[in-house]
């Protein structure tokens, strides 16, 4: 079988999980949200199943300046 990888933009796939459940329908006992993990894992679990990845990469952007912005200004400007 050849190598096949899947690259998620971690915060992207958050986000949209986020955003795609309704929070009265997934939070803890204590009120905690779990509506972006829940659905985040299952939109991984999907990919998964869909795309049969060998390997998978996941990659969360930090806050501070970095060499994306240097090298290219407009990086993350919206």
């Amino acid at each position: 079988m050849k190598p096949r990888i899947l690259l998620i933009d971690g915060h992207s796939l958050a986000y949209r999980a986020f955003y795609a459940l309704p929070l009265e329908n997934f939070t803890t006992s204590t009120g905690q949200h779990t509506n972006a993990i829940y659905g985040f894992a299952s939109m991984l679990l999907n990919l998964i199943r869909d795309e049969k990845p060998t390997h998978i990469a996941a990659a969360f952007d930090v806050s501070r300046k970095t060499f994306r912005s240097e090298a290219f200004p407009e990086y993350k400007a919206n």
